[in-house]
């Protein structure tokens, strides 16, 4: 009774049921049990945010959340000017929710893996099976060394992606989140496309992207993306991940925009590309390979399929114009903090054997990157009880002005 009253005072910010919460944490559980875990430290912001809510940008210190195998509260740990935000933002109660000094903060003599093992140690004791994300952003060389030494009687093993499996299939709110950020990554688009003309600077049609992706729904609003948008042009064109700069576009230039929309930490990218003037032959032909191929594909898909199939299946129908692709052709989606959008999960690549299941979501995006030639069309997915169902309904085409 005391933590909902506590809970009521606060006025919780969160974006899911409680209900929601509590079987997360019953799925974690389970993954626990069968790798024989005590405890398990998450490190990652994503899987921090879908255990327990706590979503601010305070990812570029060591944080953590403390998830024991019993039936207990989870306890988050990180900046002392943080714990405010995890209030707020969390599943959690004040006891659950500790702060260490900012005397640990980027500090040559404090390293906050020190509290972090204290509180380990008081709260769960001293001989525990521990599982760490030793394959995530957030988890330094450092942290794990130190955590090594401070707590020498616990056996520590790797837990990565053990959370991100455990997100690969998604709620109905999820996917009306997912959903909700389509909306704006297609309004973005489209606004990019209206201002992009001879003469007009790459920055501010990166300008007009963000503004978008914020503020173009008057229902709900956009938040900060894992990755910034991507949109080479001119002689940048050919490779993926390059964002803008001052330049001013050119007649008969070619434009590729990658875009993704946040709504609630869940990401919704989208890419296609735009010609000012006539488009070259072989660029037609490769709009016809991926765009066949994505039809393919998207045909295809259905719970039971795998997903080296899919890659497989876009790679059949692309191959009738000599068009292959090298990397993968896409992989899931869902939560995402920077760097990345992707859940390090599945892949739409020849080696990914996972079965698809309803409610997984995925970015399929067969887009080609060629020395002296490249297209970008994609389209964000989920798995359906009989298919695939596309987050957008944006043409699925080269655009031309």
């Amino acid at each position: 009774m005391n933590e909902q009253n506590n809970m009521q005072a606060i006025d919780k910010q969160l974006h899911f049921s409680l209900d929601e919460y509590r079987m997360r944490l019953i799925k974690i559980r389970a993954e626990m049990k069968s790798r024989n875990l005590d405890l398990l430290l998450l490190s990652d912001p994503c899987n921090i945010f879908y255990a327990t809510g706590y979503d601010a940008w305070s990812f570029y210190v060591p944080q953590c959340v403390l998830i024991p195998a019993a039936d207990q509260e989870p306890v988050w740990i990180g900046r002392q000017m943080d714990r405010h935000g995890a209030l707020l933002t969390s599943t959690l109660g004040d006891a659950n929710i500790v702060g260490y000094d900012d005397k640990f903060v980027q500090s040559q003599l404090y390293h906050p893996m020190s509290v972090m093992a204290e509180e380990i140690r008081h709260r769960f004791g001293s001989k525990l099976h521990i599982g760490i994300e030793m394959d995530s952003y957030y988890m330094d060389v450092q942290s794990f060394l130190n955590m090594q030494t401070e707590l020498p009687s616990c056996k520590i093993s790797d837990a990565s992606l053990l959370v991100n499996w455990v997100r690969a299939i998604k709620s109905e709110t999820e996917l009306s989140y997912m959903s909700e950020a389509s909306e704006l990554v297609q309004n973005a688009m489209h606004a990019a496309m209206e201002i992009i003309e001879p003469g007009v600077r790459e920055c501010d049609v990166a300008a007009t992207a963000y503004s978008n992706l914020v503020a173009s729904s008057p229902d709900f609003a956009g938040s900060y993306t894992s990755t910034p948008p991507l949109i080479p042009a001119g002689e940048r064109l050919n490779t993926p991940h390059l964002s803008w700069n001052s330049s001013h576009y050119q007649n008969e230039t070619q434009i590729n925009l990658e875009l993704m929309a946040c709504r609630n930490r869940y990401h919704t990218p989208m890419g296609r590309s735009l010609y000012l003037g006539t488009p070259p032959p072989a660029l037609k032909t490769i709009e016809s390979a991926i765009v066949e191929g994505l039809d393919a594909a998207l045909d295809f898909i259905k719970p039971g399929v795998r997903a080296c199939d899919v890659e497989a299946t876009w790679q059949k129908a692309a191959s009738k114009y000599k068009v292959q692709k090298s990397a993968r052709c896409g992989y899931s989606l869902g939560i995402a903090y920077p760097p990345t959008c992707g859940e390090k999960t599945i892949s739409l690549r020849p080696d990914d054997t996972t079965v698809l299941e309803e409610g997984m979501s995925f970015h399929l995006m067969p887009a080609i990157w060629h020395e002296g030639s490249s297209l970008v069309i994609t389209e964000p997915f989920f798995v359906t009880k009989t298919g695939a169902e596309t987050f957008c309904k944006f043409p699925r085409k080269l655009f031309v002005k």
